[in-house]
């Protein structure tokens, strides 16, 4: 045997080795994944409204919003970051950045920036930041409930540190660590948690189809501390006041598993994907999320979501979903090697109003 063709023999054999260690990795992810739900997941919709840190569940960016965020296979780069962190694996070129602008419901606006970065062959890593602007709120007290005439606005911030790489050509895993920090006047609270995503494309052999599988928002509970929780009281059978301390609930976070198909194909002009994911949640219904995207000449995309909310049979009409429909577009555009896309999506939210979300990114 020559010495071109030993080497081809070792290469194939060192192939079909690793091939089989990353199933073998794979399945075990899976198996991982499937096992804590049973653990993390066993509220029901009784539990709505009673969770700490809920700003975790709005999402970001433009291009999933659009598609009700349906795509766990397919997303990549920085707008994987909140949908599937092992979508980061698939970053462009040396890096990219995400801006996006989004006016939520009563005046609330949501700044969110994330940058990625691939770390040679080691896989890629992203940071991100999602905040908060709740406008000037009147300060109130028992006595005066017309307002002190002195305003505050509250802190919500979510930072966030993202790893993933690619185990094959078809396999990319992904970690995102978190903090949730809220703030008021005197107070504050904080947690910390984790996403956890893969992303296996071509299933079964055929080409186009994939399926992407998150576990997000898994950690610590948040609870209240500080100087505003406490007051200058009298206990029974004293005869002088002291600060008390009132004490307040600590609260899980909002978890979620949700388990995503898709099949992307090419056509003559573009390529066309169609998404499917269930959301299983802990402290709400369940969700069926459908989206597709349209890309055309390299170009244009348009997109279009829906979300359809599980009803717990034995809690009807309790944990509505706000949102339903979804649209959304994007234009890709190229400047001296630099890739831009442009996103928008639309969000109706009936009595609530409609959201809209800006979204740039750029990969270098």
């Amino acid at each position: 045997m020559g010495k071109m063709e030993l080497k081809m023999k070792i290469k194939k054999e060192n192939k079909m080795k690793y091939g089989k260690m990353n199933k073998i990795l794979l399945f075990s992810v899976v198996l991982a994944l499937l096992s804590m739900s049973v653990v993390v997941y066993a509220g029901d919709a009784t539990r709505v409204g009673t969770a700490g840190g809920t700003q975790l569940q709005i999402p970001v960016g433009g291009r999933n919003i659009g598609m009700a965020g349906a795509d766990l296979v397919f997303t990549k780069s920085l707008d994987a970051v909140y949908w599937n962190p092992a979508g980061l694996g698939d970053l462009p070129l040396r890096g990219a950045g995400l801006f996006s602008m989004e006016n939520y419901i009563a005046d609330i606006n949501i700044s969110y920036l994330a940058l990625g970065f691939n770390i040679s062959k080691f896989g890629a890593l992203g940071v991100s930041v999602k905040s908060f602007d709740f406008g000037d709120i009147p300060i109130t007290t028992v006595e005066q409930m017309d307002g002190t005439g002195s305003n505050y606005s509250p802190t919500y911030n979510v930072f966030g540190l993202t790893f993933a790489r690619h185990f094959t050509d078809r396999i990319n895993f992904g970690v995102t660590g978190k903090i949730v920090y809220e703030n008021i006047p005197r107070a504050s609270a904080s947690a910390y948690a984790f996403d956890l995503g893969i992303q296996y494309k071509d299933l079964l052999s055929i080409k186009g189809l994939g399926i992407g599988i998150t576990m997000k928002n898994i950690g610590t509970n948040m609870e209240y501390k500080g100087t505003a929780l406490m007051s200058d009281s009298r206990q029974s059978g004293e005869t002088y006041d002291q600060f008390l301390y009132r004490p307040v609930s600590s609260d899980q976070l909002p978890s979620s598993l949700e388990l995503g198909l898709g099949y992307k194909a090419a056509l003559g002009f573009g390529n066309v994907l169609a998404s499917g994911t269930f959301q299983h949640n802990n402290f709400e219904n369940d969700q069926l999320r459908f989206g597709g995207e349209v890309k055309m000449f390299d170009l244009a995309l348009v997109r279009v979501g829906y979300i359809a909310t599980l009803e717990d049979p034995d809690n009807k009409g309790i944990g509505k979903n706000a949102y339903g429909l979804s649209l959304g577009g994007g234009i890709v555009y190229n400047i001296g090697g630099i890739g831009l896309v442009f996103d928008y999506a639309y969000r109706p939210a009936g009595d609530f109003g409609n959201n809209n979300i800006f979204a740039l990114e750029f990969g270098f």
